[in-house]
């Protein structure tokens, strides 16, 4: 089975994250979301992988490389243009459909806890077309909710349904398993939607399209509250992280092995500090916060329900409360807290 992973997309609605990263590359506990993807992949036997780049696709190829570094083979399109989820998946039929198997697709924003071989197994016991993954939600004004009859089958959509007042929801949670004849109907080289075109058009044919419903964690990292929750449930290990890179030294406190931190610094869980990171005298970590890899955290200097990202240096005595700082920042405030801000570099 081969894959292909939606990477195109630039992130409007996580602005202004995605000024600084594209949104494959946010991290997510330390950890790039389209990596956390790719290693849930591999476990599951994909890793014959291809994904579509446009808004800041070069940044993506030179993270991930041919995908080597994580066990797993990537070709790209370097789209011009977007051509939609479907559209895009067209592009690349030719790989896709080599081994004349069924196709898993999936977009690089999912924090899933998803038992993919299960899925798989489900699609191919009932000889679907299409199976699409689904999730509970109390709220699904955002999303596309599916109708299933008894066997699982899906006999209709609502999209974003404004004025839902009927309880919790099954909602496309993004993840495809796709049977190559599907491919061919997909119009080559134009715009053409899975949810909003081909899927809804299928049910309307009656073609046996599946949604294969799960209670696990789902967040689709979609907004900057979203982002908030997704790291905060990563910390308290209820959104999976696949070979999570941090030890848990003490219950709730996540460190790198790499990481040089004072003795007399306070690191209060729950918190994470990732690698080559240093932390100096008297400075304080706590209160949920997510320190990444190549920061330094200096003398007497507060780290308070924040998220910063890689090579960010706090100062002495500058005090950070539920902020984000992307890359290669300098936060320097030793006389006024810093709260509620994100900061973003100007690279």
């Amino acid at each position: 089975m081969r894959g292909m992973i939606m990477a195109a997309g630039e992130g409007t609605r996580l602005r202004p994250l995605t000024y600084a990263r594209p949104k494959a590359l946010v991290p997510v506990l330390t950890v790039p979301i389209m990596e956390n993807i790719i290693r849930w992949l591999k476990k599951a036997g994909i890793t014959e992988l291809a994904v579509n780049l446009h808004y800041k696709g070069n940044d993506i190829e030179s993270y991930f490389g041919d995908g080597s570094r994580l066990g797993v083979s990537i070709a790209y399109l370097h789209e011009d243009k977007p051509h939609g989820t479907a559209g895009a998946v067209r592009l690349m039929s030719d790989f896709l459909k080599e081994p004349n198997d069924t196709i898993l697709v999936v977009g690089c924003d999912e924090l899933i806890d998803l038992d993919l071989r299960e899925m798989i197994r489900f699609h191919k016991e009932r000889n679907a077309l299409v199976t699409i993954s689904l999730a509970q939600v109390t709220d699904p004004r955002e999303f596309g909710v599916a109708q299933l009859d008894g066997e699982g089958r899906i006999v209709g959509f609502i999209e974003k349904p404004k004025n839902w007042t009927g309880g919790r929801a099954l909602v496309n949670s993004g993840v495809y398993l796709i049977e190559p004849e599907v491919l061919d109907r997909i119009p080559y080289g134009g715009v053409y939607d899975f949810g909003k075109q081909l899927f809804p058009e299928l049910v309307a044919e009656g073609a046996p399209i599946y949604g294969f419903a799960s209670d696990g964690y789902w967040n689709d990292i979609g907004h900057i509250g979203n982002y908030w929750e997704a790291n905060k449930s990563a910390l308290e290990k209820r959104a999976p992280i696949h070979d999570f890179p941090l030890e848990e030294v003490r219950p709730g406190v996540f460190v790198h092995p790499t990481a040089q931190i004072a003795e007399n610094a306070r690191i209060e869980p729950p918190c994470a500090i990732g690698a080559n990171t240093v932390v100096g005298e008297n400075a304080c970590i706590r209160d949920g916060s997510i320190v990444g890899d190549h920061c330094v955290i200096s003398e007497s200097a507060v780290v308070e329900g924040s998220i910063l990202w890689s090579n960010v240096t706090v100062t002495s005595l500058t005090v950070l409360c539920d902020c984000i700082v992307t890359d290669n920042c300098i936060v320097h405030s030793p006389d006024h807290l810093i709260q509620q801000a994100i900061i973003v570099s100007r690279k």
